[in-house]
């Protein structure tokens, strides 16, 4: 036994297992730490270099040497992390879809014909060693080198004095008893009624004419300038066009971002940091609470990570069903990182169910939420997001639930306007509940961010579709008059804050070109 072990420990140095191990998790966070928490890392981390340690130390037993193991170990780390990707490449090129109950004992096959010659070998791979050591160290200090830079970057962010904005002096108890709740409700790439009727074959016009007839204005031709929903809404809730943001780049056939000094910081992206904390700490809600108001917010699958970390660190009531429902193993990053693994048949197989229902949960329970907030004491700033009729599809137009495997099924257009046509049906009852239950006339604002992009994967539609947007407005009074069919979601707030509260911002141009 002494012997045995002695055998197994002869050879080079190795350390590269785990490494090669952490590298995948590391690389998805580096890749998209402006939308992860870092607390969601450690999970898979942590399995990732587990599992790689067990596995390497029960192949030294089998193959009595730590470089065989090492190797044996490398290659099933390679298998293993690049399955979902060669999975959805293959299917993505349409030569046919690979079943995993083939792929994968494929895989695994090659693998252990791998492990097989290894063990036959009479070498002690000592320069693979050495090489695949080296490679380890210089993936992992080039990881922890980004992130520690992009740690610098939020702690500079901190000492950036903030914008200054105009004050406000707050109304006294009688006039806030009368002023209006203000509802700023996004239903995320909620398409344009032209684009269902043209490329989706539904006519929408019944949900619109029954909006107008509750009293709401719809302005028919809103258009949004970014197809971006952070750099979106930030806009909106700023009053001001920020430069960066995304545009189309038709040699590339891809968006391309565009960045620039003026309401962005220059040389980051319309989701990094400083746009998650322009959309929370925004000039609207500071604004509405020098006036008396509660700024609240109901948050979405979407934003339970970066942009729901800001959130929370800037409104008075933060609400997110979907994060009271749900288990870290559901997160998007969990969610990325799985489905590029040998665990994607599996994943999918166990989160499935529990997924749907928190969608579903967070999506009903925000609903009804909503509809019971006129009783809530005092005037009140609500911005409520629904990542609906946006992918995940989970409704059918009926609220019928949706199998797994059509979650994301843009080619065929039922499971879009399922969604869609079920949102539609939710949205006038809420807006029934709201004028109904609601002390004083309240605003209501239902805009889409953007409408449907031709980025995702199997969908048919124009280019320039995600530009037309839903944009209505419940305006008490005459307010409704100073609204028209062209305007912009950047003149919303400047429109209400002028009429109802008596400032004096001058409109932007609508539909500003970047």
């Amino acid at each position: 036994m002494k012997q045995r072990v002695k055998d197994i420990f002869k050879g080079p140095v190795v350390f590269y297992p785990p490494l090669f191990a952490a590298f995948p998790v590391l690389f998805l966070y580096t890749y998209n730490m402006n939308e992860t928490l870092m607390s969601e890392v450690w999970l898979p981390l942590g399995v990732s270099v587990a599992g790689a340690l067990v596995l390497w130390a029960v192949l030294s037993l089998i193959l009595r040497s730590l470089a065989k193991a090492g190797l044996a170990t490398a290659i099933f780390l390679a298998l293993f992390f690049s399955y979902g990707r060669f999975y959805d490449g293959v299917s993505y090129l349409g030569v046919f879809v690979p079943k995993h109950a083939h792929l994968l004992p494929i895989m695994l096959f090659i693998w252990g014909y791998c492990v097989y010659f290894i063990g036959r070998a009479k070498r002690d791979f000592r320069i693979t060693t050495k090489f695949f050591n080296i490679t380890a160290v210089v993936l992992i200090a080039i990881n922890l080198f980004n992130i520690g830079v992009y740690q610098v970057y939020l702690a500079r962010l901190g000492d950036i004095a903030p914008e200054e904005t105009p004050e406000h002096t707050a109304g006294s108890p009688a006039d806030l008893s009368t002023l209006p709740d203000i509802y700023y409700i996004i239903f995320d790439e909620y398409s344009h009624p032209d684009t269902m009727k043209e490329w989706y074959d539904y006519d929408s016009s019944e949900f619109i004419n029954s909006l107008e007839d509750k009293g709401l204005f719809v302005a028919r031709q809103s258009k949004t300038r970014t197809p971006h929903t952070v750099q979106s809404i930030a806009q909106t809730l700023n009053m001001e066009y920020l430069t960066a943001g995304w545009y189309y780049n038709e040699e590339a056939n891809n968006w391309k971002e565009l960045t620039g000094p003026e309401g962005m910081y220059p040389g980051y992206p319309a989701w990094s940091e400083p746009a998650y904390q322009k959309l929370a700490d925004n000039k609207v809600a500071e604004f509405l609470r020098a006036e008396g108001y509660e700024y609240i917010y109901f948050g979405n699958w979407a934003s339970s990570n970066i942009w729901g970390k800001y959130m929370k660190e800037n409104v008075d009531l933060y609400f997110n069903y979907y994060e009271t429902s749900s288990t870290p193993w559901m997160s998007a990053f969990h969610n990325i990182l799985w489905n590029t693994t040998m665990l994607k048949p599996f994943y999918l197989h166990f989160m499935g169910i529990q997924c749907a229902m928190s969608y579903r949960y967070c999506t009903m329970s925000t609903l009804e939420h909503l509809k019971e907030m006129p009783s809530q004491e005092g005037p009140k700033f609500v911005y409520a997001h629904f990542m609906c009729p946006h992918e995940v599809f989970v409704f059918g137009s009926d609220g019928e639930a949706i199998a797994p495997i059509n979650w994301s099924n843009y080619e065929d257009k039922q499971f879009y306007r399922g969604q869609y046509i079920f949102i539609n049906a939710e949205i006038e009852k809420l807006v029934d509940a709201l004028l109904e239950k609601s002390k004083n006339p309240p605003i209501i604002i239902l805009q889409s961010d953007h409408g449907l992009r031709p980025v995702h994967r199997g969908i048919d539609i124009g280019r320039d579709e995600w530009q037309k947007i839903l944009n209505a407005y419940y305006l008490p009074g005459d307010g409704k008059e100073l609204l028209y069919d062209s305007i912009s979601p950047v003149n919303s707030f400047r429109v209400i804050f002028n009429y109802y509260f008596g400032a004096d911002y001058p409109l932007l141009e609508d539909n500003q070109e970047q």
